[in-house]
């Protein structure tokens, strides 16, 4: 007997950046506030599905700070996503993309009140 067939996403650890560090605290604030409003564009837009912060990351040079979702044809697709990121491209964050699977019906679509911020 098999399982249910599972459904794939994609899984994107945002880590805060070595280089971000020398940032000062301004700097941080403002690509912060560039990267939330491209992040929720993307989550209106339905480029991604669910984003959000994560607190207790495991001790490391480069800390979880964010978690986010995605449903698109490959991780090289979402890869091209996250690099338009400000945060990215500035340099406070970098990032892990990988294939999370679960069963159907258990992702939902993001709430409209919430994708328009």
């Amino acid at each position: 007997m098999t399982g249910p067939e599972l459904v794939s996403y994609q899984m994107v650890l945002l880590r805060h950046a070595a280089a971000g560090r020398d940032f000062d605290e301004e700097t941080r604030e403002r690509i912060f506030r560039e990267h939330l409003a491209y992040t929720l564009g993307m989550v209106a837009g339905g480029d991604q599905i669910a984003a959000g912060p994560v607190d207790d990351s495991p001790a490391e040079d480069e800390d979880i700070c964010g978690v986010g979702f995605y449903q698109k044809e490959s991780q090289d697709e979402v890869r091209r996503l996250i690099e338009q990121d400000p945060g990215v491209q500035q340099g406070l964050y970098c990032f892990d993309v990988m294939t999370w699977r679960t069963a159907p019906g258990t992702v939902s679509p993001p709430a409209a009140a919430w994708a328009q911020g």
